[in-house]
Order: structure tokens, then sequence, then C-alpha cells
């Protein structure tokens, strides 16, 4: 969900993304809600997410360094800091991944990206988005670049499941867009390079991958 500060009446384009080697393009907000089908060389936001996937509000978010992760953790603040590092890690490899995805034609998306998705809200819309670029023939070159990270909730156990709340902020300013021709594809004026993209990431088990299962961009927050 798009934060409250963009209006019902304010129609606003930006950049959204992906990537520490990867892409970006713009979207378009309108009501408060991203429009995926306006999306070129970017990962769509999802729009709102079910309420226990939601990412607090309340939480304040931790300026204190966690402890290095131990390849081998035992107590809870060693289990604690490796799971915030493999959160951190994947989401760095989801950016990396989408990035090789679009500057290649968004081909072979599916198999690509699947496995990084945790929830229908993101594999559907953003898989919509991905095949209709696939189809119009677009394509980027560069890399979007995830700056900074920091959690704003962690969870031991969720149901089950681990989870890190983060806020980062991505550069799309390294990356370039492209239509079927090869004619580049210029960023709208106004459109922000650089702002903060909040995510929920959820551990799916034993020996299983970590998952982005929210992704909420904030336009209106440079970083």
């Amino acid at each position: 969900m798009v934060s409250s500060a963009i209006t019902p009446t304010r129609t606003i384009a930006v950049l959204i993304g992906v990537a520490a080697i990867a892409v970006a393009g713009f979207a378009v907000v309108r009501s408060g809600v991203f429009e995926p089908e306006t999306v070129q060389g970017a990962i769509p936001g999802p729009g709102s997410s079910s309420p226990s996937a939601s990412i607090s509000e309340s939480v304040s978010p931790s300026a204190s360094p966690f402890p290095k992760a131990s390849p081998n953790p035992t107590t809870p603040e060693q289990i604690k800091a490796k799971n915030i590092a493999d959160a951190k890690a994947r989401l760095v490899e989801y950016y990396e991944t989408t990035a090789a995805v679009a500057n290649n034609g968004y081909a072979d998306w599916e198999s690509d990206l699947l496995p990084f998705w945790g929830n229908p809200d993101i594999w559907g819309r953003t898989g919509d988005a991905f095949e209709q670029l696939a189809v119009e023939g677009k394509y980027t070159t560069g890399a979007a670049e995830v700056v900074t990270s920091k959690v704003i909730e962690y969870k031991p156990n969720e149901n089950g499941f681990e989870s890190v709340g983060l806020e980062a902020c991505i550069d799309f300013s390294g990356v370039t867009n492209f239509d079927k021709d090869g004619d580049r594809i210029d960023r709208q004026e106004g459109a922000p390079s650089r702002y903060l993209f909040s995510y929920l990431i959820r551990h799916q088990g034993p020996n299983t991958a970590w998952t982005i299962n929210v992704e909420t961009p904030h336009p209106e927050q440079a970083c």
C-alpha cells in the first residue's frame, strides 16, 4: 500500500524497480495504488497485502548494529543476526536476478523470479507486468542499487516462520529503458531516481529460501 501522504486526487509519475545489478523504470500512482501496466523495466509495488503480512508501522527503525552473522548460530542473538543477514542478502539477490531478467528482454522471468515471491499480490501483478514487457520487446541496460537497508521489524517465529522487515534505499539512476526498436525510453520529468521501499522478507521453513512477501514503495521519501 502506498503511503497515505499520496492523496487520492494526486497522480505521481515515479520510478520503481529492483536491483543491486538491477533495473528500473516508471510507474504511475493513481488514487494511492501502483498500476503495474505502466511499469517499464521495474517491479511494481504489489498494492495492499493481507493484514497478517504487513510490516508494523508502530516499530521504530533500529539504529543499533546487529552482531555479525555466525555460520553456525546457536544462541538467539546469533540466530537473529544470521536471519537478518540472510534476508538482506536475499533482497540483493532479488535485485540482481531482476536486473538480469530485464536486461535480457524479460525472457524467462517466470522461472527466474517466481522463487523469490512469497505472496500472490506480488507474483500475480508483477508477473503480468513482466509478461507484457516481454511481449512488447522492451528491455533495460544498467543496474539499480540497494544503497542501504535497515531493520524495522524482526519476528523470530511468526506462525512457524521467521520474518524480517527492512527499509531499503534504492537508486535507479544507473538504469536505462529501451523499446523493441532500441530507442531509449526517457524517464518522466520529475520522477525520483532514489527513494525508500519497505520489505517484509519471510523464511519459508527449514532448507528453503527467504521470499519477498510485501514490497511497499515510498516515492515521496527521498533517501
